[in-house]
């Protein structure tokens, strides 16, 4: 689980495969060091609403304030 806290204090929480996690740390690790794209899309999956093939959220790395990631078992 990925929750990430934007500046203007809006909270966005991804329930996403340890995989995609791991790619948006790295994502913001480069992007902290000066390297990689402004934004980061994250595959929203089973939050798909609609007639939609494939969703995506953009987050603006200047946007986040913090984040959290929150790893689970599956019973």
């Amino acid at each position: 689980m990925l929750t990430i806290t934007l500046v203007n204090g809006t909270e966005k929480e991804y329930d996403l495969p340890i995989a995609e996690v791991d790619a948006f740390l790295n994502w913001y690790d480069a992007r902290d060091a000066g390297r990689g794209t402004g934004s980061y899309g994250i595959n929203k999956h089973s939050n798909n609403k609609g007639p939609f093939s494939k969703r995506k959220e953009y987050v603006i790395f200047d946007k986040i304030l913090t984040f959290e990631v929150s790893e689970y078992t599956i019973q």
